[in-house]
């Protein structure tokens, strides 16, 4: 099944969208590692406290979830969040 634009009939078709979204994103931007890690260090200049990467990450999925509460309509908002939840996940069972 196509699940371009959200169309999809399963958890498992969401989950798998969403490896392939992580591993598209990667060939573009860099890992997420990398990526996670520019972007805590950013944070922590900016607030003057520490924030660690799987915290950004943690942080985008909540921005996410936000959006989907203003509006359901926008399947890429549901992708985005379990991305960025797989991506904390990770990030959290290596500290």
């Amino acid at each position: 099944m196509d699940t371009a634009g959200g169309n999809w009939s399963s958890a498992r078709e969401l989950l798998n969208e969403a490896a392939d979204t992580i591993a598209d994103r990667g060939a573009t931007y860099g890992h997420y590692d990398l990526t996670m890690l520019r972007t805590s260090k950013l944070w922590s200049d900016l607030l003057e406290r520490e924030i660690d990467p799987m915290d950004v990450a943690s942080c985008m999925a909540l921005v996410k979830l936000a959006r989907t509460m203003e509006s359901k309509s926008n399947p890429d908002n549901f992708l985005d969040a379990v991305s960025y939840w797989a991506i904390a996940g990770s990030l959290a069972v290596r500290d």
